[in-house]
């Protein structure tokens, strides 16, 4: 019998919940009163958003990161994590580039096709996620690629 190699073991993803019963109570009240999908739509591009920074933190360090749901949002936990000033640029545009690729695209696909009311809902969900994910202020990813510019 022949031992078996020591392969790098690959860590699955943990998702913290930060005051779950809020997060939950909160997210079900604005469901509920949701008849016109608002909610929904901005929930789709706030999952879109951060499934772009969880594909390049895949993507650059191998491993899927720890996510920490709130109250507030979604968030990758990047403790301990060290950086270059590249890493940090393409983690923090990979979001808004998701929702600005995602409204060009289906912008594009009504183009070819025909118009909807919800692919404008879409689009401009996904524009305005984007657009406000880009502006340089502390917590969002335009502060992190202005740092990430001055070093």
């Amino acid at each position: 019998m022949t031992r078996l190699k020591h392969y790098k073991q690959r860590r699955k993803a943990r998702i913290h919940l930060q005051a779950p019963l809020v997060t939950l109570f909160v997210l079900s009240l604005l469901l509920a009163w949701d008849g016109a999908g608002i909610v929904r739509m901005g929930l789709l591009c706030a999952l879109l958003h951060e499934t772009g920074h969880l594909l390049v933190y895949r993507w650059q360090w191998h491993h899927w990161p720890d996510l920490q749901v709130s109250p507030t949002g979604i968030c990758l936990l990047m403790r301990g994590t060290a950086m270059t000033a590249r890493q940090e640029f393409f983690l923090a545009a990979a979001g808004p580039m998701v929702n600005l690729a995602a409204c060009g695209l289906v912008l594009g696909f009504m183009e070819q096709t025909r118009y909807s009311y919800t692919g404008y809902w879409f689009a401009s969900t996904n524009l305005l996620v984007g657009g406000i994910n880009l502006l340089p202020l502390p917590g969002l990813d335009g502060e992190r690629i202005r740092r990430s510019f001055w070093h």
